[in-house]
C-alpha cells in the first residue's frame, strides 16, 4: 500500500512523504502507483519550474520526500500546487482505498 503523509504548519503544507507500493498490479503495470507517482513528481516539477530551481527531494525505490523551503511556505502558488496534489491523491485513494492512504497532520 502507498502511504502519503502531508505535514502542515498552521494551514500551510510544509512537506510530504510518499512511501510503499500500491500492489494493484504487477510491477510496470500498476496504474495506481503510476498515478500517484505522476501526481507527486508533477507537483515537485511544477514548483521547480515556477521557482526556477532544482527540487530538493529524497527518493529511492518506493519512497519520495519533499520539504517546502521555508521561504516558500507562504507562497500562494506553491500552496495551491501542494493542495491540488493532496486533493488529486485523495481522489485516487477514494477510488482505490485498499492501495493508497493519505494522512495529514
Amino acid at each position: 500500500m502507498i502511504q502519503v503523509n502531508v505535514k502542515r504548519r498552521e494551514d500551510h503544507v510544509i512537506s510530504f512523504t510518499m512511501s510503499g507500493h500500491a500492489d494493484f498490479a504487477e510491477h510496470g503495470s500498476d496504474l495506481v502507483c503510476a498515478g500517484a507517482s505522476s501526481i507527486a513528481f508533477g507537483m515537485v516539477n511544477a514548483i521547480s519550474e515556477i521557482k526556477e530551481t532544482e527540487p530538493i527531494v529524497e527518493q529511492s525505490e518506493g519512497y519520495l520526500h519533499y520539504v517546502v523551503p521555508i521561504e516558500w511556505e507562504n507562497d500562494t502558488t506553491v500552496q495551491t500546487l501542494l493542495t491540488g496534489m493532496e486533493h488529486q491523491l485523495r481522489s485516487l485513494a477514494y477510488s482505490y482505498p485498499d492501495h493508497i492512504k493519505i494522512y495529514s497532520n
